[in-house]
């Protein structure tokens, strides 16, 4: 069954996602009311997770099969990713860029090592993704389907039992936090694992939990924002990442995203829309989630604009409209010329 609020959850989500990326182009020196805004923004690919948990039972479940859906997910995830980081990664070498440079920052830095050789760097930037801003997200979607298994498990466990797994997770990644510069898949994918499974539960329990949504919303969301103003005025800004086994405290901001993701979710539900836009950005989401990045890096180096310094919210906003709807016109443009063959879900996953 279609579900148009989860359409629009989609469609919120890479929106976030993108204005995250975003931020060097005017939203980068911000204080106060924007700081604010931008932990709200930050860590967007929660929304993303949870509502692909969500997905898993509302679409698979019934229908799963390992063999099937790992199939489907190597077509339209993991082969545009191998082609996209094969014609990023020698861009990177050439330029010098990334882990390639002669004066790369190794600080907290793992995997990567100042003595790997080019092939050895080459080979953990595709175990990695760290080439291109987002990319990391594949390597950690990927383990994310691999344990699909236990995600059906998860499924047909005991209402409780579900609610203390992902309490018990929930508590982990709050002391775990996200990898630095979310280099290790197998960290990210236990941060992330509580959204991942808390979209399973609503979905699960949609009927019985979607009663007074508007309510659920305004409680939900309003905690989000009182945690991102919290975030502010401890002088935190975006997300908390470190070593595996390291002790850095807890993770405000894992908190804020987890009322964040399900009050959004009920706020959605409570004001059901439909526009073209919504839906396009919606269809083309894992499009744009893929292109954003080389439009972003395209834009950074044309010779002939330049970026503010310092805030500028009329640049920013300019720009996040000017990435979504190049990349969305990408996708599309490549979707109506790849007929053949080689169709564009191949490269871009659309």
């Amino acid at each position: 069954m279609f579900l148009q609020s989860i359409h629009n959850y989609r469609a919120v989500a890479i929106i976030a996602i993108v204005m995250s990326h975003a931020y060097v182009y005017g939203f980068e020196d911000t204080t106060g009311l924007f700081s604010v805004i931008k932990n709200i923004l930050t860590g967007g690919t929660a929304l993303f997770v949870f509502i692909s948990g969500y997905m898993f039972h509302h679409i698979f479940y019934k229908r799963y099969q390992y063999k099937s859906f790992m199939k489907g997910k190597f077509e339209r995830i993991i082969v545009p990713y191998l082609i996209l980081t094969s014609l990023a990664i020698p861009l990177v070498y050439v330029i010098k860029s990334g882990f390639f440079a002669p004066d790369a920052d190794y600080y907290r830095i793992v995997f990567f090592s100042p003595d790997d050789s080019a092939f050895s760097t080459t080979i953990k930037y595709y175990l990695t993704g760290r080439m291109l801003t987002a990319y990391w997200y594949i390597p950690f979607a990927i383990l994310l389907f691999l344990v699909s298994p236990l995600h059906f498990k998860f499924i047909e466990l005991s209402r409780r039992t579900q609610i203390i797994i992902i309490a018990l997770f929930s508590v982990i990644s709050i002391f775990l936090h996200r990898s630095y510069e979310n280099i290790n898949p197998v960290q990210m994918l236990v941060y992330f694992t509580p959204f991942y499974l808390a979209g399973i539960y609503i979905s699960l329990y949609r009927e019985e939990i979607n009663k007074n949504c508007g309510v659920k919303s305004l409680v939900l969301l309003s905690v989000a924002v009182t945690l991102a103003f919290y975030q502010y005025t401890q002088g935190h800004e975006g997300s908390y990442s470190k070593s595996v086994f390291e002790y850095a405290g807890m993770d405000i901001m894992f908190i804020q995203k987890m009322f964040l993701s399900i009050g959004l979710y009920f706020l959605l539900e409570t004001f059901v829309f439909k526009t073209k836009l919504t839906d396009l950005i919606s269809d083309t989401s894992f499009a744009i989630f893929f292109i954003h990045p080389w439009v972003l890096t395209t834009i950074k180096r044309l010779p002939f604009l330049n970026h503010p310094e310092s805030t500028n919210i009329p640049y920013y906003m300019v720009t996040c409209f000017a990435v979504i709807t190049l990349s969305m016109l990408i996708a599309i443009a490549l979707n109506k010329l790849l007929t053949g063959k080689v169709k564009s879900r191949y490269i871009i996953g659309y």
